[in-house]
């Protein structure tokens, strides 16, 4: 198996490939190249074969630098539309006096990637807001985690799309023969990538505005509360400029990332661009304060766009960290006053800094990289993705074993859940095999705990329960 772990960003500007490894300080980016997409729009692939062809190159050249073969390919997922839902599951367990195990708790969450939806749509992202059982409401993966229940409960965040936005990405790869990883949503590995563990924990917004499309996850308490996509992003700006100016795209592109500020306040008055090709000819001419205007008014409305999507999100007064923007449009100059002006929150802009190790390539420390960064960062030590990873339901030994686990451990729930093909005669006793010796390792452990808990009784309270008993801190 390798140590390595990839990942594609499939951006409407660029496509990026990370490979990082995880090291005794965290995870070093030991590779990252990128190259101008061809064949994306909106982060929607529409040209498979130009896809196919700038993302072979790229694995040429991550080949080059790494000394052995990566495994797996994580990759990002973005478009259009995202649609999200509201998702309430009660697991009716077999055996109350079972402790919960963490196993057990991930194959809740990974049944919920086979929620039947409506068209073409599937489950993109399903991610955990809040566990209950029948004593305690409302708390934590690790609060649930050793403690014992006839029901379990699960409040999820759905996030759909369509699944021709899956299928597509994994049909590239497997022409290239790579193995298709994970599947991430590109807004959280974005916020994984550029946020703070205070903030995460706090409260906030992550705002990444590219070419094609604006993303926006929202995070609080290490969790994904939200994420939505606004269908414009930097193009757009172009796409204006190119207009009020009459001059080509290509023009456009280059007064907006040399010249486009954001604040018309600090325009030179009378300043006029003058926009000459190479043998002097003049292409345009522009003046500053429209310039500006222009590019103030669009960045405006993506702005305006995502202060509705937070405070939609009904979490406007609980991100105490504010808004974190990242992306290649958050290079314009004085974004951060129209930001801060606009969505009435602190706001800070930001890349990966300080979430990769410092003996990184340099290139991975570009708010460009951001998303490509994240991916691998989730694919190493997931924090906020619940995504499957693709590669290891490709093998039926774990297939089995986690289906093993599931029928032994679960009685009913809220949702069906639907098996691929039916097990042979020998699978199913193999099956049963194990979920026996499961039994008896876990009725081991509570017997264990059930002797320890009589021998304390026997000895009496220690000094440590005295001192921190209900009586003595009354």
């Amino acid at each position: 198996m390798s140590k390595y772990a990839a990942a594609l960003d499939f951006g409407s500007s660029k496509i990026a490939l990370a490979v990082g490894e995880k090291t005794d300080s965290g995870v070093r980016i030991v590779s990252y190249h990128d190259a101008p997409s061809a064949g994306i729009e909106s982060g929607e692939i529409v040209n498979d074969f130009k896809v196919e062809e700038v993302v072979r190159g790229l694995v040429d050249k991550a080949k080059a630098d790494l000394p052995e073969e990566i495994g797996s390919f994580t990759f990002g997922l973005s478009g259009r539309v995202l649609h999200s839902k509201t998702l309430p599951v009660k697991i009716t367990r077999r055996d109350p006096s079972s402790y919960i195990l963490e196993e057990e708790v991930r194959q809740i969450t990974k049944a919920r990637y086979k929620t039947a939806l409506e068209g073409d749509e599937i489950v993109f992202e399903a991610v955990p807001q809040k566990y209950s059982t029948e004593d305690r409401i409302g708390i934590t993966y690790d609060e649930i985690i050793g403690m014992v229940g006839g029901q379990i409960e699960v409040d999820f965040k759905l996030f759909t799309g369509r699944k021709s936005l899956l299928d597509r990405r994994v049909n590239i790869l497997k022409k290239l023969e790579i193995m298709p990883g994970k599947a991430i949503l590109n807004a959280i590995a974005s916020a994984r990538a550029v946020l703070s563990r205070p903030e995460m924990e706090n409260g906030v917004a992550l705002v990444d505005i590219g070419k094609g499309s604006t993303e926006v996850a929202i995070v609080k308490d290490n969790i994904v509360r939200h994420v939505a996509i606004i269908p414009f992003g930097g193009e757009s700006v172009t796409g204006d400029i190119k207009t009020v100016a009459n001059i080509t795209r290509e023009w456009a592109e280059t007064v907006k990332l040399r010249h486009g500020r954001c604040c018309e306040e600090y325009a030179i008055e009378n300043k006029k661009l003058v926009l000459k090709s190479e043998n002097e000819t003049i292409e345009g001419e522009l003046e500053m304060s429209l310039l500006i205007r222009t590019v103030e008014a669009r960045l405006s409305e993506i702005l305006d766009a995502v202060r509705y999507v937070i405070e939609q999100s009904g979490y406007a007064g609980r991100i105490a960290s504010g808004v974190v923007i990242t992306g290649g449009v958050s290079h314009h100059e004085d974004l951060l006053q129209l930001a801060s002006a606009l969505l009435g929150q602190k706001v800070r802009l930001a890349a990966p800094q300080g979430s990769i190790d410092n003996g990184s390539v340099e290139d991975a420390y570009d708010v460009y990289a951001s998303t490509a960064v994240g991916l691998v960062l989730e694919t190493l030590d997931p924090m906020l993705s619940h995504a499957i990873d693709m590669s290891e339901e490709a093998k039926p030994a774990q297939q089995a074993a986690a289906q093993s686990i599931q029928e032994t451990l679960f009685e009913t729930e809220t949702e069906p859940e639907t098996v691929e093909r039916p097990l042979t005669k020998r699978e199913r006793k193999e099956e049963e095999r194990k979920a026996k010796e499961e039994r008896k390792r876990l009725e081991k452990e509570r017997k264990a705990a059930e002797e320890e808990r009589k021998k304390k009784e026997k000895k009496g309270p220690s000094f440590i329960d005295m001192l921190f008993s209900d009586d003595n801190n009354a």
